[in-house]
Protein backbone atom coordinates (compact mmCIF):
# COMPACT_ATOMS: atom_id res chain seq x y z
CA UNK A 1 0.00 0.00 0.00
CA UNK A 2 1.65 3.40 -0.74
CA UNK A 3 2.44 5.55 1.93
CA UNK A 4 0.15 8.54 0.93
CA UNK A 5 -3.11 5.99 1.74
CA UNK A 6 -1.22 5.47 4.87
CA UNK A 7 -0.57 9.15 5.64
CA UNK A 8 -4.30 9.41 4.54
CA UNK A 9 -5.51 6.84 6.94
CA UNK A 10 -3.62 7.64 9.81
CA UNK A 11 -4.65 11.31 9.70
CA UNK A 12 -8.53 10.20 9.14
CA UNK A 13 -8.40 8.24 12.60
CA UNK A 14 -6.64 10.29 14.53
CA UNK A 15 -8.99 12.85 13.44
CA UNK A 16 -12.04 11.14 13.77
CA UNK A 17 -11.03 9.44 17.32
CA UNK A 18 -10.63 13.68 18.31
CA UNK A 19 -13.96 14.46 16.64
CA UNK A 20 -15.61 11.53 18.61
CA UNK A 21 -14.47 12.63 22.22
CA UNK A 22 -15.70 15.55 21.45
CA UNK A 23 -18.98 14.85 20.43
CA UNK A 24 -19.90 12.47 23.32
CA UNK A 25 -18.82 15.88 25.33
CA UNK A 26 -20.80 17.58 23.35
CA UNK A 27 -24.01 15.51 23.51
CA UNK A 28 -23.28 14.76 27.51
CA UNK A 29 -23.15 18.85 28.69
CA UNK A 30 -26.18 19.35 26.39
CA UNK A 31 -28.50 16.50 27.02
CA UNK A 32 -27.98 17.75 30.98
CA UNK A 33 -29.16 21.61 29.86
CA UNK A 34 -32.12 20.27 28.13
CA UNK A 35 -33.29 18.25 30.92
CA UNK A 36 -32.82 21.37 33.57
CA UNK A 37 -34.40 23.31 31.39
CA UNK A 38 -37.31 21.29 31.05
CA UNK A 39 -37.95 20.49 34.74
CA UNK A 40 -37.30 24.11 36.03
CA UNK A 41 -39.21 26.24 33.48
CA UNK A 42 -42.39 23.89 32.93
CA UNK A 43 -43.73 23.24 29.36
CA UNK A 44 -44.86 26.88 28.89
CA UNK A 45 -41.82 28.57 29.42
CA UNK A 46 -40.16 25.87 27.77
CA UNK A 47 -42.49 26.63 24.69
CA UNK A 48 -41.71 30.17 24.39
CA UNK A 49 -37.34 29.46 24.96
CA UNK A 50 -37.83 26.63 22.19
CA UNK A 51 -39.25 28.68 19.68
CA UNK A 52 -36.70 31.36 20.31
CA UNK A 53 -33.81 28.43 19.76
CA UNK A 54 -35.30 26.77 17.12
CA UNK A 55 -35.75 30.25 15.54
CA UNK A 56 -31.83 31.12 16.24
CA UNK A 57 -30.78 27.67 14.76
CA UNK A 58 -32.82 27.65 11.57
CA UNK A 59 -32.48 31.10 10.82
CA UNK A 60 -28.14 30.71 10.94
CA UNK A 61 -28.33 27.40 9.42
CA UNK A 62 -30.47 28.75 6.06
CA UNK A 63 -28.51 31.82 6.11
CA UNK A 64 -25.37 30.18 5.42
CA UNK A 65 -26.61 29.34 2.05
CA UNK A 66 -24.32 26.15 2.69
CA UNK A 67 -20.92 28.36 2.33
CA UNK A 68 -19.92 26.38 5.35
CA UNK A 69 -19.59 23.11 3.69
CA UNK A 70 -18.58 25.22 0.23
CA UNK A 71 -15.47 26.40 1.70
CA UNK A 72 -14.52 23.15 3.26
CA UNK A 73 -14.36 21.72 0.13
CA UNK A 74 -12.88 24.55 -2.18
CA UNK A 75 -9.77 25.42 0.79
CA UNK A 76 -7.98 21.59 -0.19
CA UNK A 77 -8.42 22.24 -3.74
CA UNK A 78 -6.60 25.19 -3.91
CA UNK A 79 -2.56 25.47 -3.01
CA UNK A 80 -2.30 29.14 -4.32
CA UNK A 81 -2.19 31.79 -1.41
CA UNK A 82 -4.18 34.25 -3.20
CA UNK A 83 -7.07 31.89 -4.36
CA UNK A 84 -7.19 30.21 -0.32
CA UNK A 85 -7.94 34.15 0.42
CA UNK A 86 -10.24 34.73 -2.02
CA UNK A 87 -12.58 31.72 -0.76
CA UNK A 88 -12.56 32.51 2.68
CA UNK A 89 -13.10 36.54 2.22
CA UNK A 90 -16.11 35.46 -0.28
CA UNK A 91 -17.65 33.33 2.14
CA UNK A 92 -17.68 35.95 4.97
CA UNK A 93 -18.47 38.80 2.65
CA UNK A 94 -21.57 36.99 1.84
CA UNK A 95 -22.83 35.05 5.22
CA UNK A 96 -22.03 38.54 7.52
CA UNK A 97 -23.90 40.21 4.63
CA UNK A 98 -27.14 38.40 4.28
CA UNK A 99 -27.24 37.71 7.73
CA UNK A 100 -26.69 40.92 9.58
CA UNK A 101 -29.51 42.08 6.80
CA UNK A 102 -32.23 39.24 8.10
CA UNK A 103 -31.53 39.44 11.40
CA UNK A 104 -31.75 43.35 11.26
CA UNK A 105 -35.36 42.53 10.20
CA UNK A 106 -36.10 40.05 12.12
CA UNK A 107 -35.68 41.70 15.17
CA UNK A 108 -38.15 45.30 13.76
CA UNK A 109 -40.77 42.79 12.90
CA UNK A 110 -40.54 40.43 15.55
CA UNK A 111 -44.13 41.41 16.77
CA UNK A 112 -45.86 40.18 13.61
CA UNK A 113 -43.83 37.17 12.56
CA UNK A 114 -44.51 36.04 16.25
CA UNK A 115 -47.94 37.26 16.38
CA UNK A 116 -49.24 36.31 12.38
CA UNK A 117 -46.69 33.77 11.87
CA UNK A 118 -46.27 31.76 14.61
CA UNK A 119 -49.23 32.50 16.59
CA UNK A 120 -47.04 32.93 19.98
CA UNK A 121 -47.44 36.99 20.64
CA UNK A 122 -45.68 36.23 23.86
CA UNK A 123 -42.16 35.19 22.09
CA UNK A 124 -42.19 38.17 20.83
CA UNK A 125 -39.08 39.51 23.24
CA UNK A 126 -37.36 36.18 22.49
CA UNK A 127 -37.52 35.96 19.09
CA UNK A 128 -35.53 39.63 19.03
CA UNK A 129 -32.85 38.23 21.29
CA UNK A 130 -32.75 35.33 18.99
CA UNK A 131 -31.76 37.93 15.80
CA UNK A 132 -29.22 39.27 17.46
CA UNK A 133 -27.60 36.16 18.21
CA UNK A 134 -28.19 34.94 14.25
CA UNK A 135 -25.00 36.63 12.57
CA UNK A 136 -22.92 35.34 15.46
CA UNK A 137 -24.30 31.69 14.90
CA UNK A 138 -23.86 32.14 11.54
CA UNK A 139 -20.06 33.50 11.73
CA UNK A 140 -19.57 30.44 14.09
CA UNK A 141 -20.37 27.85 11.31
CA UNK A 142 -18.92 29.51 9.12
CA UNK A 143 -15.51 29.33 11.17
CA UNK A 144 -15.74 25.27 11.36
CA UNK A 145 -16.57 25.38 7.31
CA UNK A 146 -13.01 27.04 7.16
CA UNK A 147 -11.24 24.77 9.80
CA UNK A 148 -12.56 21.96 8.21
CA UNK A 149 -10.52 22.93 4.69
CA UNK A 150 -7.88 23.17 7.05
CA UNK A 151 -8.43 19.26 7.56
CA UNK A 152 -8.07 20.44 11.02
CA UNK A 153 -9.87 18.64 14.07
CA UNK A 154 -8.74 20.41 17.37
CA UNK A 155 -9.79 23.93 16.90
CA UNK A 156 -13.49 22.76 15.32
CA UNK A 157 -13.26 20.31 18.84
CA UNK A 158 -12.34 23.05 21.28
CA UNK A 159 -14.95 25.66 19.61
CA UNK A 160 -17.44 23.65 18.73
CA UNK A 161 -17.73 20.52 20.82
CA UNK A 162 -16.56 21.75 24.34
CA UNK A 163 -16.11 24.69 24.20
CA UNK A 164 -19.92 25.95 23.04
CA UNK A 165 -21.56 23.72 25.18
CA UNK A 166 -19.62 24.53 28.29
CA UNK A 167 -19.94 28.13 28.29
CA UNK A 168 -23.76 27.65 27.39
CA UNK A 169 -24.37 24.86 30.47
CA UNK A 170 -23.27 27.65 32.63
CA UNK A 171 -25.20 30.46 31.21
CA UNK A 172 -28.29 28.27 31.42
CA UNK A 173 -27.69 27.78 35.18
CA UNK A 174 -27.06 31.80 35.84
CA UNK A 175 -30.42 31.94 34.24
CA UNK A 176 -32.60 29.03 35.57
CA UNK A 177 -30.99 30.72 38.84
CA UNK A 178 -31.76 34.01 38.41
CA UNK A 179 -35.25 33.30 36.91
CA UNK A 180 -34.68 34.88 33.92
CA UNK A 181 -37.39 32.47 32.49
CA UNK A 182 -37.35 32.21 28.63
CA UNK A 183 -36.15 35.43 27.68
CA UNK A 184 -32.82 34.26 30.13
CA UNK A 185 -32.93 30.95 27.90
CA UNK A 186 -32.36 32.38 24.80
CA UNK A 187 -30.25 35.04 26.31
CA UNK A 188 -28.05 32.09 26.81
CA UNK A 189 -27.68 30.88 23.84
CA UNK A 190 -27.72 33.99 21.99
CA UNK A 191 -24.94 35.04 23.96
CA UNK A 192 -23.33 31.40 23.69
CA UNK A 193 -22.59 31.90 20.13
CA UNK A 194 -21.91 35.43 20.21
CA UNK A 195 -18.36 33.77 22.12
CA UNK A 196 -18.09 30.90 19.83
CA UNK A 197 -18.38 32.85 16.72
CA UNK A 198 -15.61 35.24 18.36
CA UNK A 199 -13.61 32.47 18.63
CA UNK A 200 -14.39 31.05 14.96
CA UNK A 201 -13.00 34.62 13.83
CA UNK A 202 -10.12 34.34 16.03
CA UNK A 203 -8.87 31.53 14.54
CA UNK A 204 -9.84 32.77 10.68
CA UNK A 205 -8.22 35.94 11.72
CA UNK A 206 -4.52 33.97 12.82
CA UNK A 207 -4.35 31.25 11.22
CA UNK A 208 -5.19 31.65 7.53
CA UNK A 209 -4.12 33.97 5.19
CA UNK A 210 -7.16 36.40 5.25
CA UNK A 211 -4.78 39.19 6.93
CA UNK A 212 -2.32 39.01 4.58
CA UNK A 213 -0.96 41.56 2.18
CA UNK A 214 -1.83 38.67 -0.83
CA UNK A 215 -4.38 40.01 -3.33
CA UNK A 216 -7.18 37.66 -2.79
CA UNK A 217 -8.96 35.99 -6.02
CA UNK A 218 -12.75 36.32 -5.88
CA UNK A 219 -14.68 33.25 -5.63
CA UNK A 220 -18.21 34.07 -5.70
CA UNK A 221 -19.45 32.94 -8.31
CA UNK A 222 -18.23 29.75 -7.80
CA UNK A 223 -19.26 29.31 -3.93
CA UNK A 224 -22.08 30.59 -4.36
CA UNK A 225 -22.96 27.98 -7.67
CA UNK A 226 -21.48 25.34 -5.35
CA UNK A 227 -23.26 26.04 -1.85
CA UNK A 228 -26.70 27.47 -2.89
CA UNK A 229 -28.04 24.05 -3.17
CA UNK A 230 -26.70 22.54 -0.05
CA UNK A 231 -29.43 26.06 1.49
CA UNK A 232 -31.99 23.81 0.44
CA UNK A 233 -30.54 20.92 1.90
CA UNK A 234 -30.32 22.18 5.11
CA UNK A 235 -34.19 23.16 5.08
CA UNK A 236 -34.95 19.96 4.21
CA UNK A 237 -32.27 18.43 7.28
CA UNK A 238 -34.05 20.46 9.34
CA UNK A 239 -37.85 19.29 8.04
CA UNK A 240 -36.48 15.73 8.84
CA UNK A 241 -35.47 16.68 12.38
CA UNK A 242 -38.23 18.75 13.48
CA UNK A 243 -41.45 18.72 11.40
CA UNK A 244 -42.56 15.71 13.19
CA UNK A 245 -42.65 17.20 16.79
CA UNK A 246 -44.75 19.87 15.35
CA UNK A 247 -47.32 17.87 13.80
CA UNK A 248 -47.16 15.30 17.20
CA UNK A 249 -47.75 18.80 19.03
CA UNK A 250 -50.66 19.84 16.58
CA UNK A 251 -52.54 16.22 16.75
CA UNK A 252 -52.03 14.54 20.02
CA UNK A 253 -50.74 14.82 23.17
CA UNK A 254 -48.09 16.65 25.01
CA UNK A 255 -47.13 13.56 26.74
CA UNK A 256 -46.84 11.84 22.90
CA UNK A 257 -44.30 14.89 22.51
CA UNK A 258 -42.28 14.23 25.31
CA UNK A 259 -42.11 10.68 24.94
CA UNK A 260 -41.18 10.77 21.33
CA UNK A 261 -38.46 13.53 22.13
CA UNK A 262 -37.12 11.59 24.20
CA UNK A 263 -36.59 8.63 21.71
CA UNK A 264 -35.33 10.48 19.31
CA UNK A 265 -32.11 11.94 20.05
CA UNK A 266 -31.06 8.67 21.79
CA UNK A 267 -32.14 6.79 17.86
CA UNK A 268 -29.70 9.76 16.27
CA UNK A 269 -27.07 9.11 18.93
CA UNK A 270 -26.13 5.87 16.31
CA UNK A 271 -24.71 8.95 13.93
CA UNK A 272 -22.29 10.05 16.40
CA UNK A 273 -19.52 7.88 14.99
CA UNK A 274 -20.48 9.28 11.46
CA UNK A 275 -20.77 12.80 12.00
CA UNK A 276 -17.06 12.12 13.48
CA UNK A 277 -15.03 10.80 10.73
CA UNK A 278 -17.14 12.42 8.06
CA UNK A 279 -16.17 15.89 8.93
CA UNK A 280 -12.57 15.31 8.34
CA UNK A 281 -13.26 12.63 5.82
CA UNK A 282 -15.18 15.26 3.48
CA UNK A 283 -12.32 18.09 2.77
CA UNK A 284 -9.71 14.92 1.96
CA UNK A 285 -11.53 12.90 -0.45
CA UNK A 286 -12.07 16.35 -2.37
CA UNK A 287 -8.36 16.38 -2.44
CA UNK A 288 -8.13 13.19 -3.56
CA UNK A 289 -11.11 13.60 -5.87
CA UNK A 290 -9.09 16.88 -7.42
CA UNK A 291 -6.15 14.55 -7.80
CA UNK A 292 -8.25 11.85 -9.73
CA UNK A 293 -7.08 9.30 -7.39
CA UNK A 294 -10.16 7.40 -7.30
CA UNK A 295 -8.94 4.10 -6.05
CA UNK A 296 -7.48 5.72 -3.12
CA UNK A 297 -11.18 7.26 -2.80
CA UNK A 298 -12.89 4.17 -2.90
CA UNK A 299 -10.08 2.92 -0.58
CA UNK A 300 -10.58 5.56 2.01
CA UNK A 301 -14.26 5.61 2.00
CA UNK A 302 -14.44 1.25 2.77
CA UNK A 303 -11.76 1.91 5.58
CA UNK A 304 -13.74 4.86 7.12
CA UNK A 305 -17.25 3.34 6.67
CA UNK A 306 -16.27 -0.05 8.75
CA UNK A 307 -14.69 1.88 11.47
CA UNK A 308 -18.18 3.47 11.47
CA UNK A 309 -20.22 -0.23 11.15
CA UNK A 310 -17.79 -1.74 13.35
CA UNK A 311 -18.38 1.63 16.54
CA UNK A 312 -22.04 1.39 15.61
CA UNK A 313 -23.52 -1.84 15.72
CA UNK A 314 -23.03 -2.71 18.98
CA UNK A 315 -25.12 0.35 20.25
CA UNK A 316 -27.72 -0.19 17.36
CA UNK A 317 -28.45 -3.66 17.83
CA UNK A 318 -29.18 -3.13 21.85
CA UNK A 319 -31.13 -0.50 21.40
CA UNK A 320 -33.42 -2.68 18.33
CA UNK A 321 -33.70 -5.95 20.59
CA UNK A 322 -33.95 -4.28 23.76
CA UNK A 323 -36.06 -0.78 23.49
CA UNK A 324 -37.78 -1.18 26.85
CA UNK A 325 -34.48 -1.74 28.93
CA UNK A 326 -32.42 1.10 26.72
CA UNK A 327 -35.02 3.44 27.71
CA UNK A 328 -35.72 2.59 31.40
CA UNK A 329 -31.64 2.67 31.85
CA UNK A 330 -31.39 6.23 30.34
CA UNK A 331 -34.64 8.24 30.94
CA UNK A 332 -36.66 6.12 33.15
CA UNK A 333 -39.08 3.48 33.04
CA UNK A 334 -42.01 6.11 32.43
CA UNK A 335 -41.07 6.62 29.04
CA UNK A 336 -41.08 2.70 28.06
CA UNK A 337 -44.29 3.33 25.91
CA UNK A 338 -41.81 4.33 23.01
CA UNK A 339 -39.97 1.30 23.03
CA UNK A 340 -41.34 0.39 19.54
CA UNK A 341 -40.39 3.82 17.68
CA UNK A 342 -37.36 3.68 18.86
CA UNK A 343 -36.82 0.21 17.38
CA UNK A 344 -38.00 1.98 14.09
CA UNK A 345 -35.94 4.76 14.45
CA UNK A 346 -32.55 2.90 15.21
CA UNK A 347 -33.13 1.08 12.16
CA UNK A 348 -33.78 4.34 10.29
CA UNK A 349 -30.70 6.05 11.82
CA UNK A 350 -28.66 3.00 11.17
CA UNK A 351 -28.27 3.12 7.57
CA UNK A 352 -26.02 6.31 8.14
CA UNK A 353 -23.27 3.44 9.38
CA UNK A 354 -24.42 0.84 6.57
CA UNK A 355 -24.00 3.36 3.84
CA UNK A 356 -20.75 5.36 5.25
CA UNK A 357 -20.39 8.97 4.60
CA UNK A 358 -22.29 8.82 1.47
CA UNK A 359 -23.53 12.07 1.05
CA UNK A 360 -19.82 13.96 2.08
CA UNK A 361 -18.47 11.78 -0.84
CA UNK A 362 -21.39 13.33 -3.16
CA UNK A 363 -19.97 16.75 -1.53
CA UNK A 364 -16.72 16.14 -1.87
CA UNK A 365 -17.17 15.47 -5.78
CA UNK A 366 -19.29 18.47 -6.51
CA UNK A 367 -22.50 17.13 -6.98
CA UNK A 368 -24.78 19.28 -4.25
CA UNK A 369 -27.68 19.67 -7.13
CA UNK A 370 -27.74 15.95 -6.72
CA UNK A 371 -27.97 16.18 -3.22
CA UNK A 372 -30.22 18.80 -3.71
CA UNK A 373 -33.36 17.05 -4.78
CA UNK A 374 -32.42 13.93 -3.09
CA UNK A 375 -33.08 16.22 0.14
CA UNK A 376 -35.82 17.83 -1.46
CA UNK A 377 -37.92 14.46 -2.50
CA UNK A 378 -36.93 13.08 1.20
CA UNK A 379 -38.02 15.98 2.95
CA UNK A 380 -41.16 16.18 0.78
CA UNK A 381 -41.87 12.44 1.69
CA UNK A 382 -41.23 13.27 5.43
CA UNK A 383 -43.77 15.73 5.57
CA UNK A 384 -46.68 13.55 3.76
CA UNK A 385 -46.13 10.24 5.64
CA UNK A 386 -46.28 12.74 9.08
CA UNK A 387 -48.97 14.00 8.10
CA UNK A 388 -51.38 10.88 6.73
CA UNK A 389 -49.28 8.41 9.53
CA UNK A 390 -49.59 10.52 13.39
CA UNK A 391 -52.99 11.13 13.08
CA UNK A 392 -54.03 7.91 13.50
CA UNK A 393 -50.89 6.38 14.48
CA UNK A 394 -49.19 8.94 17.09
CA UNK A 395 -45.58 8.24 17.89
CA UNK A 396 -45.40 5.23 15.37
CA UNK A 397 -46.54 7.16 12.52
CA UNK A 398 -44.01 9.80 13.11
CA UNK A 399 -40.87 7.32 13.61
CA UNK A 400 -41.94 5.32 10.93
CA UNK A 401 -42.00 8.56 8.39
CA UNK A 402 -38.81 9.65 10.13
CA UNK A 403 -37.39 5.90 9.46
CA UNK A 404 -38.40 5.33 5.65
CA UNK A 405 -37.05 9.37 4.73
CA UNK A 406 -33.64 8.49 6.18
CA UNK A 407 -33.50 5.00 4.78
CA UNK A 408 -34.29 6.71 1.88
CA UNK A 409 -32.33 9.67 1.77
CA UNK A 410 -29.63 6.99 2.07
CA UNK A 411 -30.65 4.45 -0.99
CA UNK A 412 -30.63 7.15 -3.04
CA UNK A 413 -27.47 8.89 -2.04
CA UNK A 414 -25.34 5.36 -2.52
CA UNK A 415 -26.95 4.62 -5.63
CA UNK A 416 -25.84 7.96 -7.31
CA UNK A 417 -22.32 7.77 -5.27
CA UNK A 418 -21.76 4.37 -7.20
CA UNK A 419 -23.36 5.63 -10.28
CA UNK A 420 -20.59 8.59 -10.27
CA UNK A 421 -17.30 6.84 -8.89
CA UNK A 422 -17.94 3.59 -8.62
CA UNK A 423 -17.45 3.97 -4.58
CA UNK A 424 -19.19 1.48 -2.43
CA UNK A 425 -18.94 0.60 1.12
CA UNK A 426 -19.24 -3.35 0.56
CA UNK A 427 -16.34 -5.52 1.83
CA UNK A 428 -15.35 -8.71 3.28
CA UNK A 429 -13.95 -7.15 6.12
CA UNK A 430 -17.33 -5.66 7.55
CA UNK A 431 -19.36 -8.21 6.41
CA UNK A 432 -18.26 -11.56 7.69
CA UNK A 433 -17.39 -9.93 11.49
CA UNK A 434 -21.00 -8.12 11.62
CA UNK A 435 -22.49 -11.44 10.07
CA UNK A 436 -21.80 -13.50 13.53
CA UNK A 437 -21.99 -10.38 15.69
CA UNK A 438 -25.78 -9.91 14.46
CA UNK A 439 -26.22 -13.69 15.33
CA UNK A 440 -24.52 -13.71 18.43
CA UNK A 441 -26.83 -11.23 19.56
CA UNK A 442 -29.68 -12.32 18.39
CA UNK A 443 -28.77 -15.89 20.34
CA UNK A 444 -28.31 -13.51 23.18
CA UNK A 445 -31.56 -12.08 22.70
CA UNK A 446 -33.51 -15.23 22.97
CA UNK A 447 -31.28 -16.76 25.59
CA UNK A 448 -31.90 -13.48 27.89
CA UNK A 449 -35.51 -12.84 27.51
CA UNK A 450 -36.77 -16.63 28.09
CA UNK A 451 -34.62 -17.00 31.42
CA UNK A 452 -34.04 -13.20 32.85
CA UNK A 453 -35.93 -10.22 33.13
CA UNK A 454 -34.26 -7.31 31.05
CA UNK A 455 -33.05 -4.68 33.86
CA UNK A 456 -30.11 -1.93 33.41
CA UNK A 457 -27.70 -4.03 34.75
CA UNK A 458 -28.63 -7.27 32.82
CA UNK A 459 -28.36 -5.05 29.86
CA UNK A 460 -25.06 -3.97 30.27
CA UNK A 461 -23.92 -7.44 30.61
CA UNK A 462 -25.06 -8.00 27.00
CA UNK A 463 -23.20 -5.39 26.10
CA UNK A 464 -19.79 -6.76 27.70
CA UNK A 465 -20.46 -9.90 26.40
CA UNK A 466 -21.41 -9.07 23.10
CA UNK A 467 -18.41 -6.51 22.78
CA UNK A 468 -15.98 -9.45 23.75
CA UNK A 469 -17.69 -11.86 20.92
CA UNK A 470 -17.76 -9.32 18.13
CA UNK A 471 -14.24 -7.90 19.08
CA UNK A 472 -12.89 -12.09 18.55
CA UNK A 473 -15.21 -12.41 15.21
CA UNK A 474 -13.57 -8.73 13.56
CA UNK A 475 -9.94 -10.28 14.90
CA UNK A 476 -11.05 -13.78 13.30
CA UNK A 477 -12.53 -13.11 10.34
CA UNK A 478 -10.20 -10.51 8.43
CA UNK A 479 -12.21 -7.30 10.39
CA UNK A 480 -8.42 -6.07 10.93
CA UNK A 481 -6.81 -4.91 7.66
CA UNK A 482 -3.23 -3.87 7.04
CA UNK A 483 -4.22 -0.26 7.42
CA UNK A 484 -5.36 -0.84 11.04
CA UNK A 485 -1.70 -2.54 11.19
CA UNK A 486 -0.13 0.40 10.33
CA UNK A 487 -2.21 2.63 12.82
CA UNK A 488 -0.84 0.26 15.80
CA UNK A 489 2.81 0.37 14.38
CA UNK A 490 2.61 4.24 14.03
CA UNK A 491 0.91 4.48 17.33
CA UNK A 492 4.08 2.07 18.94
CA UNK A 493 6.60 4.56 17.07
CA UNK A 494 4.51 7.86 18.08
CA UNK A 495 4.49 7.36 21.71
CA UNK A 496 7.69 5.01 22.58
CA UNK A 497 5.87 2.10 23.38
CA UNK A 498 6.08 -1.96 23.59
CA UNK A 499 2.24 -3.02 22.04
CA UNK A 500 3.95 -6.42 21.24
CA UNK A 501 0.79 -8.33 22.38
CA UNK A 502 -1.38 -6.72 20.39
CA UNK A 503 0.74 -7.72 17.58
CA UNK A 504 1.20 -10.74 17.96
CA UNK A 505 -2.61 -11.19 18.76
CA UNK A 506 -2.87 -9.43 15.55
CA UNK A 507 -0.11 -11.66 13.84
CA UNK A 508 -2.26 -14.69 14.18
CA UNK A 509 -5.05 -13.49 11.71
CA UNK A 510 -2.71 -10.73 9.04
CA UNK A 511 -0.87 -12.23 6.36
CA UNK A 512 2.57 -9.85 6.77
Amino acid sequence: MPEDQNSIIRRLFKSGVLLFVGLVLELGISFLAKVLMARLLGPPTYGVATIGITTLSFASTILLFGMNTGIGRYLPRFDDPADRKGVIESGMQIVLAISVSVAAVLFVFADLVATHVLGAPEATSVLRVAAIGVPFAALMKLSIGVIQGHQRSLPKVLIRNIGQPIVRFGLVVLALYFSLGALGIVGAYAATFAVAGLAGLYYVLTRTNIRSSVSSRTRRRELLTFSAPLMLTASMIMVLSYFDIFILSYFRTSSEVGSYNVVYPLAELLTATLSAFSFIAMPILSELHSERRTNEMDRTYKIVTKWIFMATLPAGLIMILFPAATISLTFGPEYTEAALPLVVLAVGFFTHAVAGPNVNTLTAIGRTRTIMWDNLLAGGTNIVLNVVLIPEYGLMGAAVATAVSYIGLNTLYSVQLYRATGIHPATAALFKPATVGVFSMLGMYVIVTRVLTVTGPVLLGIAVVFITVYGVAILALGGIEEEEVMLVLSFEERFGVNLGPVKRIAGHFIDQ
